[in-house]
């Protein structure tokens, strides 16, 4: 999978989850690959974020760094 669009999804989950979630995302998508999340979703506090760089800031798009 080159690109995961999760918009607006992940504010509905606790903080176990949504860390559960966005490792998901990082293990199914390879290196240089996107992540989409919705306006009021962020990785800053995940476990995972890490794993990501910002690509575009403002339309929370995210690419995977490589391992």
């Amino acid at each position: 999978m080159q690109l995961i669009s999760c918009r607006n999804v992940m504010i509905y989950f606790d903080r176990a989850l949504q860390d559960r979630a966005v490792g998901l995302f990082r293990d199914a998508l390879p290196r240089n690959g996107f992540l989409g999340l919705g306006a009021k979703e962020s990785l800053r506090f995940s476990a995972h974020a890490d794993a990501f760089g910002e690509f575009v800031r403002e339309e929370k798009i995210y690419r995977k760094r490589a391992a």
